[in-house]
């Protein structure tokens, strides 16, 4: 059985994945020495960062089952945090989230362009 197809595939997928990691990780040590974030932000941070996980594990699994009720809880918990907490915030940490946004959508680009019929990795 030859794995180099799912090997690119997961290769890309993890690749492309990196941006993000950079970014998020930028922002949660943000959280720590530039604006303190109060506990229940730290707890909607926590649901972000569990669905994220469990979106980039099911990306590299090819699970689009899990990776879309993991996106959906993602959508719901980042629309929480966004609408709650982050008004009106300095332009730095403005200017991160923008960055790590759209990391993300390239590493969900990415997954859904290897994913799908459009291109072979075969």
């Amino acid at each position: 059985m030859n794995r180099e197809p799912e090997t690119m595939r997961e290769t890309l997928v993890i690749v492309s994945f990196l941006p993000f990691l950079y970014y998020a990780t930028l922002d949660g040590a943000f959280h720590f020495r530039g604006r303190r974030v109060s506990l229940a932000e730290h707890v909607i941070h926590l649901v972000i960062g569990l669905a994220v996980g469990l979106i980039f594990t099911a990306a590299v699994m090819a699970n689009s089952t899990v990776m879309l009720a993991s996106l959906a809880i993602f959508l719901i918990s980042g629309s929480l945090d966004e609408f709650v907490w982050h008004r009106d915030l300095p332009a730095h940490e403005s200017n991160l989230h923008a960055k790590e946004h759209l990391a993300l959508l390239i590493f969900l680009g990415v997954t859904l362009l290897v994913d799908s019929s459009l291109i072979s990795i075969a």
